[in-house]
């Protein structure tokens, strides 16, 4: 039996994120397993033929948005309080998402006790900013190799998740970011 304790973003302050490691690297998007244990609970899957063809893009997907979770709630410690919101809605649309993409594996996927690590340290708004923005330019990639991989529903759903990122990352900062779709 698990326990999933989520805090309220103000409830991490910023001396408790120096003991959080989130770890985005790019193992957690090129298909590395993160973590230890099994990640799907004792559900048995739905497997289809298309499912079970994007299934390993899927599990890639539902981990890059695990991650991407838990980086947004070290970046809810730097950031003001209008960039609070943007961060709450990315984590109810992220949580949404990993949803639709569970049930379209046919199983839901245990959410591990995992330490990450930050590709960079995260000190201010603008670093927070910033790893925000490659929190969801990683998760574009993930969700392109879901539609890539799919058909019907899932693919749409992949489409659509990967639009959303692309939105997200733009509304972080001003550099390019790249087509939602491929």
């Amino acid at each position: 039996m698990s326990v999933n304790v989520r805090l309220p973003l103000k409830a991490v302050s910023a001396s408790a994120v120096s003991v959080i490691f989130v770890l985005f690297s790019l193992s957690a998007c090129s298909g590395a397993s993160v973590g230890s244990g099994a990640n799907s609970a004792a559900t048995p899957p739905v497997s289809t033929p298309a499912a079970s063809q994007a299934e390993p893009a899927i599990d890639q997907a539902i981990q890059g948005i695990d991650a991407a979770i838990y980086g947004y709630g070290v970046i809810g410690a730097y950031v003001s309080s209008s960039d609070q919101k943007k961060v709450e809605r990315a984590i109810a649309a992220l949580n949404r998402e990993r949803l639709t993409f569970e049930l379209a594996i046919g199983r839901h996927m245990s959410e591990i006790a995992v330490a990450y690590q930050l590709p960079n340290p995260v000190t201010d708004a603008a670093s927070a900013s910033a790893l925000a923005k490659l929190l969801e330019m990683k998760l574009i990639a993930l969700f392109n190799e879901v539609a890539q991989n799919s058909t019907g529903l899932t693919k749409t759903a992949a489409e659509r998740a990967s639009t959303k990122a692309t939105r997200r990352a733009a509304g972080w900062n001003t550099t390019s970011v790249p087509k939602s779709t491929p």
